[in-house]
């Protein structure tokens, strides 16, 4: 399966210049994802990480099945300010 297949691709956006790739097809075809996080699962088992990290939000949407998958935690990235507590910087 040929996971580019599954990523639009929308030229000039948010402006001139910047191709802008689109993983909502791929995340609405079950197959597609799936193949996409068992990819990720595998290459992150070669690279024996400890903890998944994620950030905002494509990051979030990736990050969660395959610490899921792994077993493992996941750390969200959030933007500055976006967290009424202390935070880890």
């Amino acid at each position: 399966m040929n996971l580019k297949d599954y990523i639009a691709s929308i030229p000039d956006y948010p402006k001139e210049g910047i191709v802008f790739r689109d993983i909502s097809p791929l995340m609405a075809d079950g197959e597609a994802y799936r193949e996409a996080t068992k990819q990720i699962v595998n290459y992150a088992k070669e690279k024996q990480i400890d903890m998944v990290v994620g950030p905002e939000a494509r990051g979030f949407i990736v990050g969660c099945p395959v610490a899921f998958e792994l077993g493992l935690g996941f750390a969200p990235v959030r933007k500055p300010g976006k967290l009424p507590r202390e935070v880890i910087e």
